[in-house]
C-alpha cells in the first residue's frame, strides 16, 4: 500500500484553500496606493432659464499631487460655486466650443480660488467627461 499519494493530498489539499482563502485579504485590507483609477467626476444637473437643463460631468485634475486633499476636502465648496456660476449662463454660449471653453477657464479660476491655489499649484486643469443640454 502507497502511503505516498494519500499523505500528499491530505496535506496539500488544506493548504491550497488556505491560500485560496487568504489571498484575496491584502487587496481587501486597503483602498490607499496603487495609483489605479480614474477619479469619479463630480455630476451636475442645473437649470437653465425655465425651459432648459444642463448636465454635464467634471473632473479636476490637479497641478500638483498635494492639490487633490484640497480638492476632495473642498469638493462641497467648488459644487456650490459652480452651480453658482452656471445660474447665469445663457444658453446659447454654452453650446458653441468658445463658450465650453470660456466655461472652463471660469471653473478653474473657481475651483482655485476656492482652494486657495492657484493654476500651478491647485487645479491645473478641468475635464468635461459629459455635457448636455436639453
Amino acid at each position: 500500500m502507497n502511503v505516498a499519494p494519500r499523505f500528499v493530498n491530505a496535506l496539500v489539499a488544506p493548504v491550497l484553500m488556505l491560500l485560496a482563502l487568504l489571498l484575496p485579504l491584502p487587496s481587501l485590507a486597503s483602498d490607499h496606493g496603487g495609483g489605479g483609477g480614474a477619479p469619479e467626476p463630480m455630476v451636475f444637473t442645473v437649470n437653465l432659464g425655465t425651459e432648459n437643463y444642463l448636465q454635464f460631468g467634471l473632473i479636476l485634475e490637479p497641478a500638483v499631487p498635494e492639490a487633490a486633499g484640497a480638492i476632495a476636502a473642498y469638493k462641497p465648496r467648488i459644487q456650490h460655486e459652480i452651480i453658482l456660476l452656471l445660474s447665469g449662463k445663457e444658453l446659447d454660449k454654452l453650446r458653441t466650443l468658445e463658450g465650453k471653453k470660456a466655461l472652463i477657464e471660469e471653473i478653474v479660476e473657481l475651483a482655485n480660488h476656492a482652494i486657495h491655489e492657484d493654476q500651478k499649484t491647485g487645479v491645473s486643469e478641468a475635464l468635461f467627461t459629459q455635457f448636455l443640454i436639453q
